[in-house]
C-alpha cells in the first residue's frame, strides 16, 4: 500500500536512501531550533551561540538539499540538468569552511592571528564555491544522475575538475577543523563538557573525512577504467549523516556547558563527600531554606553545598593531616610512572582519609579539639576536589584506609 498524505504520495520520501538526509537534516535544524529562544534573547551579543546556530542551519540544508528527492526538485524546478550539483557541492564546501572559521574565533588566542586565518579562509572557500559553478557552467552534463553524478561524469573535462576540486577543499577543511578541535581538547586549560564537545566535533569532522575519501577513491578508480562506484553511493552515506549528528551534538554540548559541568563536578566530588561524611562532630549539610521543596534548590547551589561540606569537614579534620603521609605517597605514585597531577591527587586522598581514621579513632577517646579552634583559612593546601575524589578508587588509598582502620582497632 503506497503511503499517502493529505492524498500526496510520500513514498519517495521515505525511502531509506532519502529518509536519512531528511531525518539527520531535520535533527540539525531541531538542534537550531532549540537554542533560537536563546540567540533571541541575546540580541545579537552572543557572536558564538549565534554562529553555531547558523551554521547547524547551513548543515541543515546541505544534508536536506543533498537528500536524491530534493535534487530531483530543484533540477526540475531550474530545468537545468544537474544544477543541484554544484549547489550542494558549494554548501558542503561553505559549511566545512564556516567550521574552521567558527572554531578558530571559539578557541581565541591572538586576535590579529586569528583575524588573518579567518579572512584567508573565508578568500578562498568563496573563490572555491564561485570556481565550482564556473566549472560546471563549462562542462557538459546531458544526463541526469541523482546519486552517480561524481563518478558519471569523473572523466567529462571542467566537470571532473569540479568534483575534484570540492573534494579536496572539503577534505582538507574537516582535517583542519578536526585537528584543531582535538588539539584545543588536549589544552589543560580545557576540562569538563567543553572537552568532551571538542573531541566528539574531533570525530565528527574526521568522519567527514571518511566520505572525502570514500568518494575520492571511486572517483579515481573510474579514471583508470575501473568500476567502484559502490564506494560513493553505499559507503560515503555511512559516513555523511553520523558525521553531521557528532557535529552537531559537539556544539550543542559546549552551549549547555554551565549546568553540565555543575551536574559532571557534583557527581564526581561524590565519593570524597561520602569520605567526608564519616567525619564525627562536624557540621551535617543542610540545603538551602529559600525554596520549600528540596528538589528545586538549584544544580549550581547544590554544588556550591557540596563544596562548602568537603572544605568545613576538611578544617575539622585540620590536626590529623599529616603532610608526611601526603609526600610518601605522593613519591610512590610518581615511582610508578603516573603523571605529577595523578600522583598529587592521590597523594592528597591518602592523606585526607588517613586524617578522617585518625579523628575517628580521637572521637573514640572523646580527644577531638573543639570545632572552632580552626578556620578555613589554617587548613594545608590540598589540589582539586574533584581530581582527590576520583582518587578515592586508588589501591593506594583503599591500602591506607584498610591500614588506618586496623590500627585503630588495635588501640580500642
Amino acid at each position: 500500500m503506497t503511503p499517502t498524505f493529505l492524498a500526496v504520495d510520500i513514498s519517495p520520501f521515505l525511502r531509506v536512501d532519502t529518509a536519512g538526509f531528511y531525518l539527520t537534516g531535520a535533527l540539525l535544524l531541531l538542534a537550531c531550533l532549540l537554542r533560537l529562544p536563546a540567540v533571541v534573547r541575546a540580541r545579537g551579543r552572543d557572536w558564538l551561540l549565534s554562529s553555531i546556530c547558523a551554521l547547524l542551519l547551513v548543515g541543515s540544508g546541505v544534508l536536506v538539499t543533498a537528500a536524491p528527492q530534493t535534487i530531483a526538485a530543484v533540477n526540475q524546478a531550474t530545468g537545468i540538468t544537474n544544477i543541484a550539483a554544484p549547489l550542494v557541492y558549494a554548501l558542503l564546501d561553505t559549511f566545512s569552511g564556516a567550521s574552521v572559521v567558527l572554531v578558530l574565533n571559539w578557541r581565541g588566542g591572538d586576535q590579529e592571528q586569528t583575524g588573518r586565518l579567518s579572512k584567508a579562509v573565508i578568500t578562498t572557500y568563496s573563490v572555491i564555491c564561485l570556481t565550482l559553478f564556473v566549472l560546471y557552467a563549462l562542462g557538459d552534463d546531458p544526463v541526469e544522475k541523482r546519486f552517480t553524478f561524481d563518478t558519471y561524469y569523473a572523466n567529462t573535462p571542467y566537470l571532473r575538475e569540479m568534483i575534484s576540486l570540492y573534494l579536496v577543499a572539503h577534505a582538507v577543511a574537516s582535517t583542519s577543523a578536526s585537528i584543531l578541535c582535538w588539539r584545543w581538547s588536549k589544552d589543560e586549560q580545557v576540562s569538563g563538557i567543553l572537552r568532551t564537545g571538542l573531541r566528539i566535533l574531533a570525530s565528527g569532522y574526521l568522519l567527514h573525512v571518511g566520505y572525502d575519501l570514500s568518494k575520492g577513491v571511486a572517483v579515481a578508480a573510474r579514471w583508470t577504467g575501473t568500476d567502484w562506484d559502490v564506494l560513493s553511493t553505499k559507503i560515503a552515506p555511512v559516513f555523511a549523516q553520523p558525521s553531521a549528528l557528532l557535529v552537531a551534538i559537539g556544539f550543542i554540548l559546549p552551549l549547555v556547558g554551565a549546568p553540565a559541568d555543575d551536574l559532571y563536578r557534583y557527581l564526581r566530588l561524590g565519593r570524597l563527600a561520602r569520605e567526608m561524611q564519616r567525619v564525627e562532630g562536624a557540621p551535617a549539610p543542610t540545603l538551602t531554606t529559600y525554596t520549600r521543596s528540596a528538589w528545586r534548590v538549584p544544580l549550581s547551589m547544590r554544588l556550591t553545598q557540596r563544596q562548602t561540606f568537603i572544605s568545613d569537614r576538611l578544617v575539622a579534620c585540620y590536626g590529623h593531616l599529616d603532610p608526611g603521609i601526603r609526600d610518601q605517597v605522593y613519591q610512590d605514585a610518581r615511582q610508578r610512572n603516573v603523571t605529577d597531577a595523578q600522583a598529587a591527587a592521590v597523594a592528597d586522598a591518602a592523606m585526607i582519609v588517613e586524617a578522617v581514621e585518625s579523628r575517628r579513632s580521637s572521637a573514640t577517646k572523646g580527644t577531638i579539639p573543639p570545632a572552632a579552634s580552626h578556620t578555613s583559612d589554617d587548613a594545608p593546601h590540598t589540589g582539586d576536589l574533584a581530581a582527590i575524589s576520583r582518587a578515592m578508587r586508588s589501591p593506594v588509598v583503599k591500602a591506607i584506609r584498610r591500614r588506618a582502620r586496623e590500627e585503630s582497632a588495635s588501640l580500642t
